[in-house]
């Protein structure tokens, strides 16, 4: 099949969790014998990578559009658009231009949108193309800022995030049923979007580790240390680090005071770094290699207080076999066992004594790091993930 998957940042190098959602289907795709192209857009928060080096059968192009966002744009969006103004700036006349071009120049039987603000570009495809549309959903969008919204102190911020949501929601609800197949990544998020009225064919397929990525050999130090690596110009992931910081981290230094706790992200806000300016903590910021430098760790801390979909960091943490800690909210989407897959906390209390466990009982550390990697290769192995997709286009096609 030639299949188009058409998203809204640039996928390599695979950097972050989306990213890697993106280009590890894409290339698991093109084991399965699909041609794959992918049109992405090149935003100041994404650039493209033009030495990263693709599979054979797949072809990366990228437009760059200005993303960034206008004190007067989000006004005049506030108050006389009915699109987000999130979905607004991702709406582009070059891009179109590229999209359209694409189409034309190139017979596709899938045309695959990364999320729900590429459904815009809907009638754009129906237009140039009879390829079948596919909504590969990453997340239940509304539910991020409902969530950010109960947690935000702020009363300006809290009315904006409460009527955004709400915007939010109402583009969800009308994009139902535009597409022709319908691709969650969480079976969680396959029923919320039953319950909003899908009535097209659906397959979740979750985010895959290519085989040869997942670890065979458990690393057991006599001193463990924590480590959180992520997107940290995304809002949860800095609310949930400082949540973390500022809640928890105290009560693990009063017991392990040579604890070390290292923070590793791109596009972190300067006021971010000083916030998390503790003893014991090392902030990297951007780093070249996110899985080498996840290898001088041991425990990822996951403390996520918002956010959808699934963590794709999680997934990637496991495969390396390093013992993951994070909240209810964090786990959500993966099947994760609690104290055997992970340890899932939800209070400050307990998220400091269940990190504290694992850096004190080393039969425990090394029982969840075992059952991770097991975990991983038993539901996340890329290239089974990929076929299960292909083959659900075959057959719907």
């Amino acid at each position: 099949m030639r299949i188009l998957q058409v998203c809204n940042k640039v996928p390599v190098p695979p950097k972050d969790g989306g990213s890697v959602a993106i280009y590890n289907l894409a290339r698991g795709l093109v084991l399965e014998g699909n041609e794959v192209d992918i049109l992405s857009m090149e935003t100041y928060k994404h650039k493209d990578s033009k030495d990263f080096e693709l599979p054979e059968g797949l072809i990366h192009e990228s437009v760059s559009i200005d993303t960034t966002i206008k004190k007067a744009d989000l006004i005049q969006n506030f108050l006389f658009s009915k699109i987000p103004y999130n979905a607004q700036r991702f709406i582009n006349d070059e891009f179109t231009h590229a999209l359209v071009y694409k189409l034309s120049s190139k017979h596709y039987d899938i045309v695959q949108l990364e999320g729900l603000y590429l459904t815009p570009y809907i009638p754009v495809i129906r237009k140039h193309s009879k390829a079948k549309i596919a909504l590969r959903s990453h997340n239940i969008e509304n539910e991020i800022w409902k969530r950010l919204h109960k947690h935000e102190k702020s009363v300006f911020k809290k009315l904006y995030l409460k009527s955004l949501s709400n915007r939010v929601e109402r583009m969800e609800k009308k994009a139902i049923n535009e597409y022709d197949f319908l691709v969650p990544i969480t079976y969680r998020d396959a029923v919320e979007y039953q319950k909003m009225g899908n009535s097209k064919p659906s397959k979740v397929i979750q985010t895959g580790i290519p085989s040869g990525e997942i670890t065979e050999k458990i690393e057991l130090r006599k001193k463990r240390k924590l480590y959180f690596i992520g997107s940290l110009d995304w809002l949860p992931n800095q609310e949930g680090v400082l949540w973390f910081v500022q809640e928890a981290w105290s009560m693990i230094r009063n017991t392990h005071e040579n604890i070390e706790f290292h923070i590793a992200g791109r596009n972190a806000p300067e006021w971010f770094s000083k916030e998390v300016k503790k003893p014991g903590i090392t902030f990297h910021g951007e780093v070249a290699d996110a899985k080498l430098f996840a290898q001088e760790f041991d425990i990822m801390i996951v403390p996520l207080l918002s956010g959808g979909g699934m963590r794709v960091k999680i997934v990637e943490s496991m495969s390396l076999g390093k013992v993951v800690v994070t909240t209810s909210i964090g786990a959500e989407g993966l099947d994760i066992i609690p104290n055997y897959h992970a340890v899932i906390c939800d209070q400050p209390e307990e998220f400091a004594t269940g990190v504290e466990i694992l850096i004190d009982n080393s039969d425990f550390y090394e029982k969840l790091a075992t059952n991770s990697v097991r975990f991983i290769k038993n539901n996340y192995t890329n290239r089974v993930l990929a076929r299960e997709l292909s083959n659900f286009y075959q057959a719907n096609s």
